[in-house]
């Protein structure tokens, strides 16, 4: 099914990035976010009882900063942009059919949202959802970091249904 070459250019980057995902692991996070990190180690082999809880402090030590930005966030010429922003952001949520939806779910919504990867959830709109339900921060902290593990959980199922599909693919 793949030519050689493209087998041997795989296991090159399946080398090259294992044996310096600690250099690659916080930029992929931070750029692909939770999915892309926990997928491109499940999917290199490392040991995800080292990779998860990282992931999940990861997402934790976003909760204060967004906590704060939805806090502080006032008309001042700097932050502009990240007000306008976060505004459109809410007027957007509170539109959407999900957002309706997981309202009506309470704490169980917050939990998916922040678990979900897929665009327009994680934990930026895990923390906006709770304060939109004003859920108390440390009620939201227990939700949010539910909702990271068991987003772990997902992605890890995920990435081994990859890895089967991909050992099917190579063998037939």
């Amino acid at each position: 099914m793949f030519s050689p070459v493209m087998l041997d250019i795989l296991t090159f980057f399946k080398n090259n990035l294992s044996d310096h995902f600690v250099i690659y692991f916080i930029p992929l996070y931070i750029l692909g976010g939770r999915p892309a990190a926990v997928l491109t180690a499940k999917l290199l082999g490392l040991k995800m009882t080292l990779v998860l809880p990282v992931v999940v402090l990861l997402d934790t030590l976003q909760i204060p900063l967004f906590y704060f930005i939805y806090d502080t966030i006032s008309d001042r010429f700097l932050i502009r942009k990240l007000h306008d922003k976060t505004t459109k952001r809410e007027s957007a949520l509170l539109q959407t059919r999900l957002f309706r939806w997981m309202r009506v779910m309470g704490a169980p919504g917050v939990v998916a949202v922040a678990m979900l990867p897929v665009k327009g959830c994680g934990m930026w709109s895990g923390v906006l959802l709770s304060k939109l339900l004003n859920f108390s921060r440390q009620g939201s902290y227990l939700l949010l970091i539910c909702g990271s593990i068991l987003g772990c959980a997902f992605l890890l199922g995920l990435g081994e249904g990859i890895l089967r599909v991909w050992g099917l693919v190579i063998e037939g």
